[in-house]
């Protein structure tokens, strides 16, 4: 059983009904979505944005598979933009039609292991790869091996 760890998100209030209803759908469109964001320069020494939109924003209680949390932080980390920011973007995206009707999906494959971590030093590596299938109900027989090394 995979772990699930809920957190929550500030959205639109126009956009946070699509979020409730759909997350599952929108997830699919997730690693295609982030590979658009990686076109993005790595950011350092700046603040983290947030979604700044005017209008009125609810919170929404979400629950995210870990791998998924941990692509959606890293990428959110790496480019100092808040989870909730790429979450809109993804249902910006989701709501374009013709992206919906498109069949190409990307799998994405996170790992990250800890080369020292201690009060005198900190070290991590992250890593993503992201592979092109037909379509999420025909998954490429590397999605077995990554499923197998999470669940150990």
């Amino acid at each position: 059983m995979n772990k699930v760890v809920t957190t929550s998100v500030s959205l639109p209030v126009e956009v946070a009904g699509y979020w409730r209803k759909h997350k599952t759908e929108i997830m699919h469109h997730a690693a295609r979505f982030l590979r658009l964001c990686m076109r993005k320069q790595v950011c350092r020494g700046t603040a983290r944005k947030y979604n700044r939109d005017k209008g009125r924003y609810a919170i929404v209680t979400t629950r995210f598979t870990a791998e998924e949390h941990d692509v959606l932080t890293c990428v959110a980390t790496s480019l100092r933009v808040s989870v909730s920011s790429l979450v809109y973007g993804l249902i910006m995206l989701w709501l374009k039609p013709a992206r919906r009707a498109c069949n190409r999906f990307y799998m994405v494959y996170y790992s990250c292991s800890t080369g020292k971590w201690d009060p005198e030093a900190g070290s991590l590596e992250e890593w993503m790869s992201f592979w092109r299938v037909k379509s999420p109900d025909d998954p490429p027989p590397w999605q077995e091996v990554a499923r197998n090394f999470f669940s150990e």
